[in-house]
């Protein structure tokens, strides 16, 4: 199945945590995940790691087989560059999201 997400709350947010473990349960049964970060999610992204941040950081996702991508309007935004995002995140834009949504069975959106 071919799940896709939209997260757009920070790194501190209990969506995070909930969003990473789903998706790490998902890709262990073998699922495709596409995982978007939008608005303050893009803060996820970054590579510095949190301790109040997930279990399961997003480089452990990527290295499951999540393809991640940041919404770069936000991303330079908030003053981040590709250099600042874990290995493997890509700077997309909203027509990717359309594409991600597009070729998703389901499609869920965490957000405040």
């Amino acid at each position: 199945m071919q799940i896709g997400i939209l997260l757009t709350t920070s790194s501190d947010h209990q969506n995070t945590y909930l969003v990473s473990k789903l998706s790490e349960a998902w890709l262990k049964q073998g699922h495709q995940v596409d995982l978007f970060l939008m608005g303050e999610g893009v803060y996820n992204g970054f590579a510095f790691r949190s301790p109040k941040g997930p279990q399961t950081p997003l480089s452990a996702l990527i290295g499951l087989g999540a393809k991640v991508a940041v919404c770069g309007v936000t991303t330079e935004a908030r003053g981040m560059a590709e250099g600042d995002l874990y290995p493997g995140i890509e700077i997309a834009s909203q027509y990717e999201l359309s594409k991600i949504v597009d070729r998703a069975d389901r499609f869920l959106t965490f957000g405040d």
